[in-house]
């Protein structure tokens, strides 16, 4: 699938602005805040991410640690690791990202970064 087509779950750390973003793009968009799962932790919102076929975009490297080294069943990761995280940048940034014709696949982690992205694929490793 492309990246464009994909359903994201909003970590708590996400701005109302940016979701406000990813929904108007068309992207079916998740909120941990509008859900009112303030401090759930990471663990059982990769899951409930997983069992709804979600990405879980974030700021917080934590729920790579659980998919890569605790082996936690991942859906996809979206970590937006940039400098500025200033919502107008993070919506400039996932706008340029979800531009591009990017195929990705459950256990799809995406690393993404102010100027480039990297991809790792979780279900090639388990």
């Amino acid at each position: 699938m492309k990246l464009h087509d994909i359903k994201i779950l909003t970590d708590e750390n996400i701005s109302p602005k940016v979701v406000a973003f990813l929904r108007q793009y068309g992207i079916d968009t998740l909120d941990t805040k509008e859900q009112n799962w303030h401090g759930q932790n990471d663990e059982d919102l990769m899951s409930t991410a997983y069992q709804d076929k979600r990405f879980v975009l974030t700021h917080d490297s934590d729920f790579g640690t659980l998919a890569i080294n605790e082996r936690k069943p991942c859906y996809g990761i979206l970590y937006l690791r940039v400098n500025n995280l200033n919502p107008g940048n993070v919506i400039r940034v996932c706008e340029n990202v979800f531009r591009k014709d990017i195929d990705v696949f459950p256990g799809t982690i995406l690393v993404i970064e102010d100027t480039r992205i990297r991809i790792r694929h979780l279900s090639k490793e388990l």
